[in-house]
């Protein structure tokens, strides 16, 4: 598949969708001065060609009664790659990496349930290659990938993308379910969302079998209690960002919580997790190249107190993000959404 070939619009459509991936062609271009029915024409293309895809983020309660699980992974008598191409195979894998540093490879785990979860990480023993495991279980989690900014737009565009959505800071994620058991309808709403959330209130309404204004109705309230998020996939090598990255901190007793939330309002991150470990915290995040990332690290980094020591990582191959297989040559590939419980 061929590459396609940006210019300044298309990075300011993806910048638009990252923070308002919902919103109307229309409420797009009248923010970035550009014609609804351009933008369209772009996304479509940049979509078939495997690039961009708006799907919906799943409320952890909606599909799960545990919080993930952050797994590294040491290999012995295979090369990485081989080894990870051997895990995907492997059921709840939210996340799939060949890293630098000590564990060659790192996963996250989200399944269903402790013991779903506790049977997930024992199989991964049994996969020909693999050493040894070391499983971080993630006791509190900010979650950043929803919220990734790459910083394309101006802050008067920004700003009104904002106001346009209603943004709220995601805060911490937790795996509780929602008050009350969803309808029948709710569930085939929540379904159709994570696989398309731009698809529209008719569309839904025609693949559920259920009247337009009662699709709109439901959607409105799917989105509103935020059991589904929007969320922009991209292929961020294809936009010039070739370094994402794994920090994993010694805190200071006491200052997780404030540490979390500094690394969180950071622009390079992507999520940020208070994990069982000698390491207490963990952050991903993306930046374009190591001279990048070394600035971060020297800089942003180095003015939180309470930081002790860190340890880096760089992802040198990231074929599963966030339920989505991806591949540098053909693109955006399988979603694996997890089950709704």
């Amino acid at each position: 598949m061929t590459r396609p070939l940006l210019d300044e619009l298309d990075r300011r459509l993806i910048g638009a969708l990252h923070l308002a991936p919902r919103a109307t062609w229309d409420d797009i271009g009248g923010i970035l001065s550009a014609d609804a029915s351009t933008l369209k024409r772009r996304y479509d293309r940049l979509h078939e060609a495997r690039m961009v895809r708006v799907i919906g983020q799943a409320d952890w309660g909606m599909h799960t009664t545990a919080m993930p699980v952050h797994v590294f992974l040491d290999i012995t008598g295979e090369t990485p790659l081989a080894v990870l191409d051997r895990l995907r195979d492997l059921p709840h894998l939210q996340l799939l990496a060949q890293i630098s540093g000590d564990y060659p490879l790192y996963a996250v785990v989200h399944a269903p349930s402790e013991a779903a979860t506790s049977e997930a990480i024992d199989r991964m023993f049994s996969v020909p290659g693999v050493r040894r495991v070391n499983a971080l279980p993630a006791l509190s989690t900010l979650r950043r990938g929803i919220t990734w900014d790459p910083q394309f737009l101006t802050d008067t565009e920004r700003a009104g993308l904002l106001e346009l959505t209603g943004a709220r800071p995601e805060g911490t994620a937790t795996a509780t379910p929602p008050a009350k058991p969803l309808s029948e309808a709710e569930r085939t709403v929540v379904a159709l969302l994570i696989q398309d959330s731009r698809a529209s209130a008719a569309s839904i309404g025609r693949a559920a079998g259920l009247a337009t204004s009662t699709a709109h109705r439901v959607v409105r309230r799917v989105l509103d209690e935020g059991w589904v998020k929007p969320r922009l996939e991209i292929v961020s090598e294809w936009l010039g960002f070739q370094t994402p990255f794994i920090l994993r901190l010694r805190v200071a007793p006491g200052e997780t919580p404030d540490v979390m939330h500094r690394i969180d309002q950071l622009p390079q991150t992507r999520l940020v997790a208070h994990v069982a470990s000698d390491m207490s915290v963990l952050a991903t995040g993306l930046v374009t190249d190591r001279s990048a990332l070394a600035l971060f690290v020297d800089h942003e980094l180095a003015e939180i107190s309470g930081i002790l020591t860190v340890s880096v990582d760089v992802m040198l191959a990231e074929p599963r993000r966030y339920w989505l297989d991806r591949d540098l040559a053909s693109g955006l590939g399988e979603f694996h959404a997890p089950p709704l419980l």
